[in-house]
Order: structure tokens, then C-alpha cells, then sequence
């Protein structure tokens, strides 16, 4: 099977540069919206069936222009948010991303590490693979299977989980706005990332 994660349209927090991960969450500014609908536009050759999402607002709101551009439905989807930030919570990237980014580089050695005041990598592994799995359970074999998420959970999930990755990838390569990790495989037989934001990988 074919697996899109896809992260949500921009919004006011990234454009601030803070951390933001509890829900609701902000809204897509207008050029998220733009992004939304060209995204649309973008997978209209995949053979998808509906497009799902998380909980949090800006995903929701991707996932509906898009599945609305497409003629399709749109589900949401329990556990596919973004990683709990917990105590840096609205901080700005710079004083928040040396421990925020920082604990997921330790779950590599130690899974068990948790973020101040927010989950573990056992945590987050665990609810957002339970996510996907459900994704994929829901899309047909024929057809690609299309998930709207967050930067730091499909790129820690798709780098830990994809058998072509490693931790040295991790460290160099996030998601811009309606970027997307691309996978083929099956939650029984594994995962291999075959692009990741538009650069074909080696298998």
C-alpha cells in the first residue's frame, strides 16, 4: 500500500516560530488555505478514497479543502496529533527546540525520555502507530491511504518506523507546510519511505 503523511497548511504559530500542540490548536492563515487547495490539486492523480486527519483544527481544516477539492470524505482520526509539547507549550522555537526536538533525538537510545510536562517516545509511538494503522485499515489495498498530521510526529514516527531511515536522517530533514512522507509497504510487513517532502529516497 501507498501511505501519505501529509502535514497541515501554515498557520500564525508558524509563522511566529512558537511551539504549538494542544488542541484545538489555530486556524490555517490565508495562505495555509492556498496551500490547502493546491495540495488538492497536487494528489488529484492518487487514487484516494478519503482523506483523514487529526483532531487539531489546522488539520482538520487541510484535510477538508483537500477531501472538498477531491469530491471525498473526510475522517478524523483519534491519536494522529502532533507530539504534547507539554511544558514548552507557546514557547518560541529557539528556547523550546533543544528540548523539544532534543528528547525525541534521546528516544532513538531511550524511548522512555520524556518531554517537561509532556509524553514519552513509548507514548507517542504508541497512540500514533495505533492512528496510522487505523488509516490504513479503513483504505482499500488499491488505493492510497492519505493521513494530514503535524512536522514532528510524521517526521519521528516515518523516521523511526520506515526501514530505509536512521537517527542521522532525522537530525537533518523536517517538513514544510503540506509536505508530505510518502511509504510503501503494510503495518504487517513494514514500511520503507520512498520520498520524503518531494526527494525520492533509495530503498
Amino acid at each position: 500500500m501507498r501511505l501519505l503523511l501529509i502535514r497541515h497548511g501554515e498557520t500564525a504559530d508558524n509563522v511566529a516560530r512558537t511551539i504549538g500542540s494542544r488542541p484545538p490548536g489555530p486556524p490555517l492563515s490565508p495562505l495555509g488555505r492556498e496551500q490547502a487547495a493546491d495540495l488538492a490539486t497536487t494528489l488529484a492523480h492518487e487514487p484516494i478514497v478519503a482523506v483523514h486527519s487529526s483532531r487539531l483544527r489546522r488539520a482538520g481544516e487541510t484535510a477538508v479543502i483537500v477531501a472538498d477539492g477531491l469530491g471525498l470524505p473526510h475522517h478524523e482520526v483519534d491519536g494522529a496529533h502532533e507530539i504534547d509539547a507539554g511544558d514548552l507549550e507557546g514557547l518560541p522555537y529557539a528556547e523550546a527546540l533543544p528540548r523539544y526536538a532534543g528528547t525525541m533525538q534521546r528516544w532513538w537510545t531511550d524511548p522512555e525520555a520524556r518531554i517537561p510536562g509532556g509524553e514519552s517516545g513509548t507514548e507517542f509511538t504508541t497512540r500514533f502507530r495505533a492512528a496510522v494503522d487505523r488509516v490504513v485499515a479503513a483504505t482499500p489495498a488499491d488505493s492510497t491511504a492519505v493521513l494530514v498530521s503535524h512536522e514532528a510526529a510524521i517526521c519521528v514516527w516515518a523516521a523511526d518506523t520506515a526501514r530505509n531511515l536512521d537517527a542521522a536522517f532525522s537530525r537533518t530533514h523536517g517538513l514544510r507546510n503540506t509536505g508530505s512522507v510518502v511509504l510503501e509497504g503494510s503495518t504487517e510487513g513494514g514500511w520503507v519511505a520512498v520520498s520524503w517532502d518531494g526527494e525520492p529516497l533509495a530503498h
